[in-house]
């Protein structure tokens, strides 16, 4: 008992005595062994060394380094097992997206709870002010892109059965029934029966990237930091890549690159044959950030870009929002043609007398 006490231990504390490779495969275990967890990806650097790195790069403006420097993706996935025996037909499982700057609330998030529930909300003067930053060139209302502000000021024109379109566009909560949705549509006769992305996709997403690097790297020891221990991953950059890319193909049509397997597989093909090296942090013994220079794949970056994957295994459960209204596909169509009328051929002047 004593025996299986300690090694239990040695597998779940992280072992300091442990080789590197072997460090790194308990932690992507443990991690997988948790019902839930989180991540976070941004450039762990500043504004100036992005723009100091890629300003001699076609069209890039210090704006585009100050957003890439600020904005964060964030996703988390969350069962009632653990991931690793997560299988392709569990509908027990919640996941979320989010897409905001580094201290600031999201531009956009959604979350899925369960197979067919999903909740959204965006923030469209945020969306429309970091689009002005970055297109500084081009006054806000002679851009071809919306005109968020003006949008979210149409909203108090619709009528009180849209409250849940107009809450979606002051910021709001809304949930959906993706079931309602699909059979809108196929009523409609524009149903395209498009698969979409859930939380067992992100799972998957995951587990692609960690069977990637099986067998294709090598493990040195990087010492601690911030709490954590490191170890540096060098793998061969163009078999990492073909070998990311092929387990991705189930889940082509899912991110909407059906029919671009051939662009992809001649981007790859255009990979020096040289070797890519990871951070990977580790603690408690399991995996918590995934580091790497992306300057490592371009010789014209004159710089480091360090895109960092920060991992939070057992993150606990995602809960659907408080207080969401219902949107339903009729109110979205029915709110479309009242605010864009003019646009459609509906104004006051186009005899359509919407």
């Amino acid at each position: 008992m004593a025996a299986l006490t300690a090694g239990t231990a040695a597998c779940d504390g992280g072992d300091a005595s442990l080789s590197p490779d072997a460090k790194v495969k308990q932690a992507f275990d443990k991690l997988s062994r948790q019902k839930s967890l989180s991540a976070e990806i941004g450039f762990d650097t500043s504004a100036d060394k992005i723009f100091t790195a890629m300003k001699d790069q076609k069209d890039f403006k210090r704006e585009h380094a100050d957003m890439l420097a600020d904005l964060r993706l964030s996703y988390s996935v969350s069962f009632d097992k653990p991931l690793k025996d997560v299988e392709a037909d569990d509908e027990n499982g919640e996941g979320s997206f989010a897409l905001g700057m580094k201290d600031g609330k999201p531009l956009v998030e959604v979350r899925a709870i369960g197979a067919s529930k999903v909740y959204l909300r965006g923030d469209l003067k945020g969306i429309g002010d970091l689009a002005a930053k970055v297109d500084k060139k081009a006054p806000a209302k002679s851009s071809s892109r919306p005109d968020f502000d003006e949008l979210a000021k149409k909203a108090d024109t619709l009528p009180s059965s849209m409250d849940s379109v107009k809450g979606a566009l002051k910021g709001e909560w809304v949930g959906m029934d993706t079931k309602s949705f699909e059979a809108f549509s196929k009523a409609s006769g524009k149903s395209e029966d498009k698969p979409k992305l859930d939380p067992k996709d992100q799972k998957q997403l995951f587990d692609a990237l960690q069977k990637s690097l099986d067998g294709n790297a090598t493990f040195k020891d990087a010492g601690k930091k911030n709490g954590a221990d490191h170890v540096k991953v060098t793998v061969p950059a163009k078999k990492f890549a073909d070998d990311l890319n092929k387990s991705l193909k189930p889940l082509q049509d899912k991110l909407g690159s059906k029919g671009k397997g051939d662009k992809v597989d001649g981007d790859l093909d255009k990979l020096k044959n040289k070797d890519v090296t990871l951070d990977v942090g580790v603690r408690d013994g399991m995996v918590s950030t995934l580091t790497v220079d992306i300057a490592q794949l371009d010789d014209e970056v004159k710089g480091e870009l360090p895109l960092t994957l920060g991992i939070k295994g057992g993150a606990g459960k995602i809960q659907a929002p408080a207080g969401a209204k219902e949107l339903k596909p009729q109110d979205l169509i029915g709110a479309a043609m009242l605010l864009f009328s003019d646009k459609m051929g509906g104004g006051k002047d186009s005899g359509m007398g919407i």
